[in-house]
């Protein structure tokens, strides 16, 4: 006997792909209408105090991809709120007598902390520019760290078919590689910044490839994903610190177990993949 799916089946596979499509703003909701009931910051509550009651309500989600959605949504209304607090009470200027400051502050240390243990969230500038052609994937990184650019290559193979994933492997003998370069930077959606000392060292990349990646995203919501490959000073450039790495600054590449390695390189493609689709 032949067995027919009911129309009920084909509506309720319709109806998953939506909610998924939906999860991260109902988690951001639930995030944001948290923050606003629960954390009353400058109240009887310690930092600590909150923050515990931050980390009971992360156990309601149980991948570690939505936990780091909730926890950036909070981290995003307690940075809302500290620019009211300075604007209201400091003309705009941090107040480092300010107790309810101070109390801020703890927080988003133990935000930062919990954060540094899960998945990294990226999302692009709010932007009115338009995306134009933007829609390659740009690797910029330095010869020294190639195995790291292969690695991460293997992790977006399967997806070719549909991302314009851009290494400078792709240039053919004879073309003029700067230009080459330079065209696909004027086409880069999403910019991964394989970090090193190598790579902040590196004249070309100071000079040919961060300022028109930089401009990029402040002017046309390309989004810039830093990877630490090895230890490095990459908080002594505030052009790239700006950005949050995908891993933290003292667990760079180098030092991760394969199992480590192999999840931040998953987290990387995801979150490419989240970004491409959002055009």
């Amino acid at each position: 006997m032949e067995f027919r799916k009911s129309p009920l089946h084909y509506v309720s596979l319709k109806n998953n792909k939506t909610h998924k499509m939906n999860d991260e703003n109902i988690i951001r909701d639930e995030a944001h209408s948290f923050a606003t009931i629960f954390m009353r910051i400058g109240a009887k509550d310690s930092p600590i105090e909150i923050f515990e009651k931050v980390k009971l309500r992360l156990l309601d989600f149980y991948p570690n991809e939505s936990k780091a959605i909730f926890l950036d949504e909070i981290k995003k209304y307690i940075e809302s709120e500290l620019e009211k607090h300075r604007d209201q009470k400091h003309g705009g200027k941090p107040d480092p007598a300010c107790d309810w400051e101070s109390t801020v502050d703890k927080l988003q240390f133990y935000i930062r902390q919990e954060l540094g243990t899960l998945p990294a969230v990226a999302y692009q500038k709010t932007t009115t520019a338009t995306l134009g052609n933007r829609n390659k994937v740009f690797i910029s990184y330095c010869h020294r760290d190639i195995e790291n650019l292969k690695d991460i290559r293997r992790h977006f193979k399967p997806f070719l078919k549909y991302i314009d994933f851009w290494d400078d492997s792709r240039i053919k003998p004879g073309q003029k590689w700067k230009e080459e370069i330079k065209k696909a930077i004027n086409e880069v959606k999403v910019a991964i910044l394989l970090v090193s000392t190598d790579f902040l060292g590196s004249e070309f990349i100071a000079t040919d490839e961060l300022p028109p990646l930089l401009r990029a995203a402040e002017e046309e919501g390309a989004v810039i994903l830093v990877v630490i490959i090895k230890p490095c000073l990459f908080e002594d450039f505030p052009e790239l610190n700006q950005f949050q790495s995908m891993n933290p600054p003292n667990k760079p590449v180098s030092k991760m177990e394969i199992n480590e390695r192999e999840e931040l390189y998953v987290n990387i493609v995801r979150q490419t993949k989240k970004i491409l689709n959002s055009i």
